[in-house]
């Protein structure tokens, strides 16, 4: 297995040529946020646009729009209708902060795996709670972000069986999805789809036990897959960035009460360093 942190891996942003413009700096879609859970997609969004993201774009619950526009107006929101278009220029997609398995995500994601032009899609939170039941007949390149509660729901077994060989779940994730995976929680596993190296990150600590860091994690490794860096190297990167963040505010203010919104400037401040 091999250990990582922020200091240890060497894995650039690409960097902005002088005339670049927005659509340079990668296109990201977002769907998330059920009505009552807008916070988490709002999360993702925002740190997606806080790493380096040219564009966001968030499909949410009508209820969600305003405060997404509140917080973030530079995120494109939109409402989710019963026609939901999808941007053709779109090749990335995040989807799940703030769903869960209920028919109104079960059939929001159908919808959205119909069309076929993205060329990542990274799934994390609601979707992972019913993924082995969808039929994933596609051709885009997956990320998957589980919880060890997620991950039991993926492998169908105990959180206690996930927990007591985090790398082994994370693996068996990655070959039964043929996907990248960061299997969350303290010591993230990162596993790629060739299963052929594991990554430990040695970095962040219970500090990060708290409501919406999830979601955070996912809109920075989006947006780094948005960015054009390899997804091997974006999962590396956010789970080391969102750690190192984590580390910090603990230094600077303590283990207890980190929100996730704290996370997000920091995570800015060290990607630009």
């Amino acid at each position: 297995m091999l250990q990582f942190d922020f200091d240890t891996i060497d894995i650039k942003i690409p960097s902005r040529i002088i005339d670049s413009h927005k659509g340079n700096s990668g296109k990201l879609l977002i769907v998330g946020g059920k009505r009552g859970m807008g916070g988490a997609a709002i999360l993702s969004s925002e740190a997606a646009l806080f790493s380096g993201a040219g564009l966001v774009h968030l499909h949410t619950h009508d209820d969600n729009i305003e405060a997404s526009l509140k917080r973030n107006p530079e995120v494109i929101a939109l409402g989710i209708k019963n026609e939901h278009r999808i941007p053709e220029d779109i090749k990335v997609l995040l989807f799940g902060p703030g769903l869960d398995n209920e028919k109104w995500s079960i059939d929001l994601f159908k919808k959205v795996l119909v069309n076929s032009q993205f060329e990542s899609m990274i799934l994390d939170a609601g979707v992972l709670n019913f993924l082995r039941e969808i039929d994933l007949d596609h051709k885009a390149n997956l990320i998957l972000t589980p919880h060890p509660g997620e991950a039991s729901k993926l492998l169908n077994k105990t959180v206690e069986e996930i927990q007591s060989d985090r790398a082994k779940s994370a693996i068996e994730i990655s070959e039964k999805y043929n996907a990248h995976v960061i299997l969350k929680g303290y010591g993230t596993v990162v596993v790629p789809c060739d299963q052929k190296n594991i990554y430990l990150c040695v970095d962040g600590g219970p500090e990060l036990a708290s409501g919406g860091t999830g979601d955070v994690l996912a809109g920075v490794v989006s947006s780094f897959v948005a960015q054009g860096i390899n997804l091997l190297d974006s999962c590396l990167l956010a789970t080391s960035v969102h750690a190192r963040a984590g580390t910090i505010f603990k230094k600077n203010i303590g283990e207890k009460g980190l929100n996730a919104s704290s996370l997000i400037p920091i995570i800015r401040e060290l990607i630009n360093d």
